[in-house]
């Protein structure tokens, strides 16, 4: 069984007064604190300097009998979930790699050693169905980043800790469904990020943005970190749209689109009508979306979409692609 979990603030959200936070009230204001793996010195040279470390993995079975973060009965259940998480890891990440001792992987690795906390992957769900985030889940509950973030929220505010690991299954910390859907939206916008890059930020912002009254056209110079702050100001429903729309779910729905990849194509076409419409290489002519050739895709977006993929309309999806990344390449 996979354990789905995520980071969460120890505070309690910031009061707001009007649309200033109340200072010292809460967390509200952005935030970005790291934390570098745990480890011990276990050989130095003949000046004091370390040679070798000896680090927190959360892989050795042996070091649970001193998790005081949690019961006896939590530390068998610990134990069990080692054992059955190790073998994917290991087949992942290398059996060798995983030696406490190996600083090329605990140290040097950077997205192995140094665990990034910000207001943009706060409550952002992970999955040990992913080696990497079964790693850091065993990470975390056996203390490796136990300068930022607790095992658990108990460990957190007995010795004020900024974070702490809650599992979905802590549904009185979760609060009401939207919360959760919200949430689970910033965590496939952190998924499309690492994964795609920015073409698929891209793509989305066009497919999703487009709607919404404050929509500017994007260009392939738009920075990446302005797509993916107008992608979470969209989750978080504060752009607003010209239909009214679920923004967490249609979002999610359309990151599921882009990570199948006989779908991705779908949403580079709807990109391009979408654009198109908005450079006016397509227009709506007696309500049907009509090409400046004069070529008639539908009556709606997504019509022309579905035209647009058939073999007979080839030629009018080539010229409208090359038009369009023509003006995205300006």
């Amino acid at each position: 069984m996979s354990i789905k979990f995520a980071i969460r603030n120890t505070a309690e959200k910031a009061k707001k007064e009007g649309d200033s936070f109340v200072r010292f009230s809460g967390t509200g204001e952005p935030f970005n604190r790291n934390s570098e793996r745990l480890s011990d010195v276990v050989k130095t040279d003949s000046q004091g300097n370390p040679l070798e470390f000896s680090f927190v993995t959360g892989l050795d079975d042996r070091k649970v009998q001193f998790y005081q973060w949690f019961t006896e009965d939590e530390k068998n259940v610990v134990k069990q979930t080692i054992k059955d998480l190790t073998p994917k890891i290991k087949s992942y990440f290398g059996d060798t790699s995983l030696n406490s001792d190996n600083q090329a992987f605990w140290k040097r690795r950077r997205d192995i050693n140094l665990l990034k906390v910000t207001n943009e992957n706060i409550d952002v769900f992970y999955d040990t169905d992913r080696p990497e985030d079964a790693l850091l889940y065993l990470s975390i509950i056996g203390g490796a980043f136990l300068d930022l973030v607790a095992p658990n929220k108990e460990w957190a505010e007995r010795f004020q800790l900024p974070h702490y690991m809650a599992l979905e299954m802590d549904t009185n910390d979760w609060g009401d469904e939207e919360e959760i859907r919200r949430s689970d939206a910033h965590g496939e916008l952190t998924n499309i990020r690492k994964e795609f890059g920015k073409d698929a930020l891209y793509i989305l912002a066009w497919c999703l943005q487009y709607e919404t009254n404050a929509f500017g056209a994007y260009n392939y110079a738009t920075p990446e970190k302005d797509l993916i702050s107008y992608h979470i100001k969209y989750i978080d429903g504060k752009l607003v749209s010209k239909r009214k729309r679920n923004m967490p779910k249609t979002f999610i729905e359309y990151a599921e689109k882009w990570k199948a990849s006989q779908t991705r194509q779908l949403l580079y076409v709807e990109a391009y009508v979408k654009a198109g419409e908005y450079y006016n290489f397509i227009n709506q002519r007696e309500k049907k979306y009509t090409t400046s050739d004069g070529t008639i895709l539908g009556n709606t977006i997504s019509d022309a979409v579905e035209n647009l993929m058939k073999p007979k309309f080839k030629v009018d999806l080539e010229n409208l692609r090359t038009l369009v990344e023509n003006k995205w390449k300006e």
